[in-house]
């Protein structure tokens, strides 16, 4: 439908002063209305009329200037101008562009980097800690925008900007000398937690242990060896723990920078906030008054510490001149929880301060916290909850249910699986529920986790996505085994397509590329996620109205072969949208 949006929106601007674009049409919940709606709400100060009068005029205007191309209907229905396209055009360009190509096939993708060039950093979790349920949630919105980004022709470069500084480094130095004794040869990531845990306890009752550990990071920033060597140790045992976590939620990166990255970009930092006058000294350390985009005044952001250490602002300043002068980025975003609002207003202030214009190039995509239903974990005492943990949960949910479904199949029935597909299945369909439960929100809102509500088989999840797939590709073996050809388009099978349940499929499939667009504008996988969903229900109303196979499809050969482009259709757009959304495709469940 990405065809007739564009021929909408460009007669659209043939009657509106300001230009639109294709992601400012919305989708009308009833399709009798139309494929696309254009909103007018925000017309009505600049007609001087109620919305719904704007629509009307609208129509009125599109028709006197003969803007639509034909075949397009118009109407106004409320405060919607509402475009419906002809049915035989339809169900003809979209089928032969969803089934252009070999595989999953390009139906959505642009041409690589012909989009301008978009910076994204996300997941960032902290060295030395383990990777905890709340860095998921930057990481899968960020690695979801990135490919995204990249399939509708984005030059994207993602970074993950790891906390690999900072006084944190000064304590465990002081941890390692305490009790290093202790540890292990080989130590873990859990290793360090303990030791880092242990400082803090004796911080209590041995305060001066805080200024050991400032003048440790004190030493680290001067390039001690001894401070280096053990910092080096930390992030390779943290790194070799991310990655493991990256592998299996296929997630890559471009870059992987820590704030270390920076460091020697800070003095000249400081010496150009100096020279631009733009430093006040406070208490010992050195700040920056700031407001925000309007005016508002917020408070100052500190560059340099009273003892002359840096601060994680300092690095973020430097970090994005550093981005901007290698990448000359168009966009650039930050996937990072909403705590860190205030740090990034700062940020960007500092940046306008300084003179760059691409500071309004620079957002921050907050993410929110997770609660939890699970007793098991939301009673945990302060002690975090891991990412692995939560994928745990859900894997022994997956294996209850499927062992539930197969004591209930009629003996003889049901599925059976080898313990490498169980194991490869219930890891599929876990990482998949995970992940559409927290993408399919509001991404700045908090999450609860339910294991029961997010893996059900039913409703709006993951596997439930994952399911349509599975039965897609289930009827496509049985056609082959049945002697049909592979699936290809056939512009003479059209015509056989009638039912409306067909007809509302292909134009739910068509609207794919729309909404990658909106994923992208707004920065939420939700549209995309959402957008499955309707995929889904849609393809389960012709599944029950449309037999495919089999005598109860009418006998008729060639019907079969069109409904099964229909199916293979729906196929390709359910595993090019799950995969950028990060969900895995098991070809069983």
């Amino acid at each position: 439908m990405e065809r007739f949006a564009k021929l909408a929106v460009q007669a659209l601007n043939q009657v509106l002063e300001k230009p639109i674009d294709t992601a400012d049409l919305e989708v009308p919940k009833d399709p009798k209305l139309g494929d696309f709606a254009f909103p007018c709400f925000k017309l009505a100060k600049e007609f001087r009329k109620a919305p719904a009068q704007v629509a009307t005029q609208m129509v009125a205007d599109l028709h006197a200037k003969q803007a639509l191309p034909a075949g397009i209907e118009v109407s106004a229905t409320g405060p919607y101008v509402n475009f419906l396209a002809p049915q035989k055009e339809v169900m003809q360009g979209l089928l032969g562009d969803i089934l252009a190509g070999p595989g999953n096939g390009t139906y959505g993708k642009l041409a690589a980097n012909t989009r301008g060039s978009w910076v994204i950093e996300y997941s960032s979790p902290n060295v030395a800690k383990p990777f905890q349920v709340y860095h998921f949630r930057p990481t899968g919105l960020g690695a979801a925008l990135d490919r995204v980004g990249r399939f509708r022709g984005f030059k994207v470069t993602s970074i993950n900007h790891l906390g690999d500084w900072g006084t944190q480094y000064g304590k465990l130095s002081v941890a390692f000398k305490l009790y290093g004794a202790d540890l292990p040869a080989d130590p873990s990531i859990n290793d360090l937690v303990g030791i880092y845990v242990k400082f803090h306890t004796a911080v209590e009752t041995n305060p001066a242990l805080e200024d050991e550990a400032r003048a440790a990071f004190r030493r680290l920033e001067q390039d001690d060896p001894e401070m280096i060597a053990l910092w080096k140790k930390c992030v390779e045992i943290s790194m070799k723990e991310f990655n493991k976590l990256y592998a299996r939620l296929n997630v890559k990166f471009d870059h992987v920078w820590g704030e270390s990255h920076y460091k020697a970009m800070l003095a000249p930092l400081m010496a150009e906030l100096r020279k631009k006058d733009l430093l006040i000294q406070s208490e010992g350390a050195w700040i920056v008054p700031v407001t925000d985009a309007d005016g508002k005044e917020l408070p100052p952001c500190i560059v340099e510490k009273s003892d002359g250490g840096s601060i994680y602002a300092t690095r973020d300043l430097a970090a994005a001149i550093y981005r901007h002068e290698q990448f000359h980025f168009d966009r650039m975003t930050y996937v990072v929880g909403g705590e860190q609002k205030l740090h990034f207003q700062q940020v960007f202030a500092v940046l306008r301060k300084m003179g760059f214009d691409w500071a309004s190039k620079c957002e921050h995509v907050p993410t929110g916290l997770y609660r939890f239903k699970d007793a098991k974990m939301s009673t945990r005492k302060g002690n975090f909850v891991t990412f692995d943990e939560v994928l745990t949960l859900a894997k022994e949910r997956v294996t209850t249910l499927m062992s539930e479904r197969a004591a209930a199949a009629a003996p003889g029935t049901g599925a059976t699986y080898s313990p490498s597909e169980l194991e490869q299945i219930t890891e599929a369909v876990a990482l998949g529920a995970v992940v559409f439960h927290d993408l399919h929100g509001d991404p700045a809102r908090d999450v609860e986790f339910d294991v029961e509500r997010v893996v059900d088989f039913e409703g709006e999840t993951g596997p439930y996505l994952q399911y349509a797939h599975t039965r897609c590709v289930s009827i496509l073996r049985k056609a082959a085994e049945a002697g049909y050809p592979a699936v290809a388009f056939d512009e003479s099978l059209i015509p056989l397509l009638k039912a409306p349940e067909e007809l509302a499929l292909v134009k739910v499939l068509g609207q794919f590329p729309l909404h990658m667009e909106r994923t992208l504008t707004q920065a939420k996988a939700s549209q995309l996620a959402h957008f499955l969903v309707d995929v889904t229900q849609s393809y389960g109303a012709f599944y029950r109205e449309c037999h495919v196979l089999g005598q109860s499809a009418g006998g008729s050969p060639e019907l079969t072969r069109g409904r099964l482009m229909l199916v293979e259709a729906t196929r390709r757009i359910l595993a090019q949208g799950l995969t950028l959304i990060g969900i895995p495709l098991p070809e069983k469940m």
